[in-house]
């Protein structure tokens, strides 16, 4: 697999450290969302829930002591108003873009 990713940055103007770079950035971000939509799916399947809206309802008790607390505004706007909690696929496409965005424009590719 790092092959095939070395050579598909090979010929851009890289060096050899910056096209290593290049890879495991994109292949930390990519294992890490993995493992995190992995560890959520068990917890949330752990504690019999199904779905996000039933993830939220079940911890609605505990969101709403911290909601009030005052200290989390930026969390709790994020909460009331985020449209795509729930949508994976969006949430690791727009990730791995950025991821791309970023390695494009710090190495001038």
């Amino acid at each position: 697999m790092a092959e095939r990713q070395l050579a598909a940055l090979d010929g851009l103007g890289l060096d050899e450290d910056s096209m290593m770079v290049a890879f495991r950035t994109v292949s930390a971000f990519a294992h890490g969302a993995g493992q995190s939509e992995v560890a959520l799916r068990e917890w949330t399947e752990s504690a019999g829930w199904s779905s996000g809206d039933e993830t939220r309802l079940g911890l609605e008790p505990q969101m709403i002591y911290l909601m009030e607390t005052g200290r989390y505004p930026t969390y709790q706007r994020y909460g009331l108003r985020a449209t795509r909690k729930d949508d994976a696929t969006w949430a690791f496409e727009t990730g791995l873009d950025c991821v791309l965005d970023g390695i494009a424009a710090r190495l001038g590719i």
